[in-house]
């Protein structure tokens, strides 16, 4: 490639999941040079309301967030946990 990516653009999505009362986000990241998606690495691929995942992909991370100074405990993190794609031979 003759793209060395120097320069980036980030476009995110704040999702409410209101049933539980949650937020996660959603971040997309491409090279504005040539417009080379970049892909999240060594995340698991699903939807995680407790941690981090990708999309199928791998473009899209998704993130679990919550507002400063309201800690999720592991409690109520059991309410929604999200799903996570396994490869299968």
């Amino acid at each position: 490639m003759d793209c060395k990516h120097e320069i980036f653009e980030c476009d995110c999505m704040v999702n409410r999941i209101e049933d539980v009362g949650r937020f996660s986000v959603d971040v997309r990241v491409k090279c504005v040079q040539c417009g080379t998606p970049f892909r999240f690495i060594g995340l698991p691929v699903g939807l995680d309301l407790n941690g981090a995942s990708v999309s199928i992909d791998g473009c899209e991370g998704r993130f679990a967030i919550a507002p400063k100074g309201e800690v999720v405990t592991p409690l109520d993190s059991t309410k929604c946990g999200g799903f996570t794609v396994r490869r299968t031979k």
